[in-house]
């Protein structure tokens, strides 16, 4: 966050504020989409135990919907990024 906020008030932005949450978001969004798809992830590797399911079964049926929420995300946050900008 501190970054970003440099980099916003160095280039002159309207709305620091705003870009800060769009950087937060794309962090989080980012963390999020490696949690549900890496085999190497802990929350993945109880999900998949748990369920007695196969680890790289469970990675794979993550892997679409995880990538279609990521791409969601990615568009909205452009989007407004350029709506507010």
């Amino acid at each position: 966050m501190p970054l970003a906020w440099a980099v916003a008030n160095s280039q002159g932005i309207d709305h620091p504020w705003f870009f800060m949450t769009l950087c937060f978001a794309a962090v989080m969004d980012g963390s999020v989409y490696g949690d549900q798809c890496s085999p190497i992830s802990d929350t993945t590797v109880l999900s998949s135990m748990c369920t007695g399911c196969d680890l790289m079964d469970h990675v794979k049926t993550q892997i679409p919907q995880a990538t279609f929420a990521a791409v969601l995300a990615a568009i909205c946050w452009t989007v407004l990024a350029y709506l507010a900008g």
